[in-house]
């Protein structure tokens, strides 16, 4: 899930880290006048927003997804109609024509709905075939991003290590 919401919020990080650029070029700047205590302050609080804020960002949001329904046992369900979802709180049904795009990163797919909306689907139960059965029914609607190969997808999550929640 962290690898899911890293790529939903990427965007949203953007402010923190500039914060963090200004705040090292006033120090900087603050290198020219004499009182020398400024700068190293003002340089290690641009380092802090440039890698920490992100960081912490990305926790909190992810804590809070689990807190809320993240750790909920799921069923999915990929038919022509669209992708199914039932939990212990009720189904919903996402129709194919809503997703904009999907992305594959490992052991999940990430179906863009527009404006900002993911939807994280988890593969980890799937065996070779059923992925590649599930890449080739995604790729005939023409909703890759970049188009990966099934062949490089599993080099992906071999790679990875562990699970990302």
């Amino acid at each position: 899930m962290t690898a899911a919401y890293r790529r939903l919020f990427r965007g949203f990080f953007r402010p923190y880290q500039g914060t963090g650029v200004l705040l090292c070029l006033l120090a900087v700047v603050a290198l020219v006048p004499d009182p020398a205590y400024v700068a190293p302050i003002l340089a290690g609080t641009g380092v802090l927003f440039i890698f920490f804020s992100p960081a912490l960002l990305l926790h909190r949001l992810v804590t809070n997804a689990w807190r809320y329904g993240g750790g909920i046992p799921s069923s999915w369900e990929i038919s022509e109609d669209g992708l199914r979802c039932a939990d212990e709180r009720g189904e919903s049904l996402i129709r194919w024509t809503a997703v904009t795009r999907v992305e594959w990163l490992p052991d999940q797919l990430l179906l863009w709905l527009g404006a900002g909306r993911m939807i994280a689907v988890p593969l980890v139960g799937l065996s070779a075939e059923q992925r590649d059965e599930l890449m080739g029914f995604i790729q005939e609607r023409g909703l890759f991003s970049g188009r990966p190969t099934l062949a490089a997808s599993n080099d992906q999550s071999s790679s990875e290590g562990g699970s990302d929640r």
